[in-house]
């Protein structure tokens, strides 16, 4: 009955949404039933809280990479490429004011 509780809690679907609250909550009914003593129960908690925060980085990384995908596909441009363009229409800019003084000075 232990063990299948615990494989059942480390790897059952949605851990990663269960709250330390929940999870000392749901040890300590096990404890008071007397299927875990205290020192299985510190041991499941830390168990399940690391497992619990792996399965929220990996779900976490899972939507970057998916995010990265979309943006991709969707032909939008990056923040360095956004830089690189105000870099360009600055230069342009500046280009443009001086051909505008050279003419000035041409014409007068």
């Amino acid at each position: 009955m232990k063990k299948s509780f615990r494989k059942l809690g480390l790897i059952g679907a949605g851990l990663w949404a269960m709250t330390e609250e929940k999870i000392n909550e749901t040890v300590k009914e096990l404890i008071e039933k007397g299927e875990l003593n205290r020192e299985e129960g510190k041991k499941l908690v830390l168990e399940m809280l690391d497992e619990s925060k792996k399965q929220k980085r990996d779900l976490e990384k899972r939507i970057s990479e998916k995010l990265q995908d979309a943006l991709s596909k969707a032909d939008v441009i990056n923040r360095k490429e956004g830089q690189e363009l105000e870099a360009r229409i600055s230069t342009l800019e500046e280009e443009v004011q001086r051909m505008k003084n050279k003419e000035k000075m041409f014409f007068k």
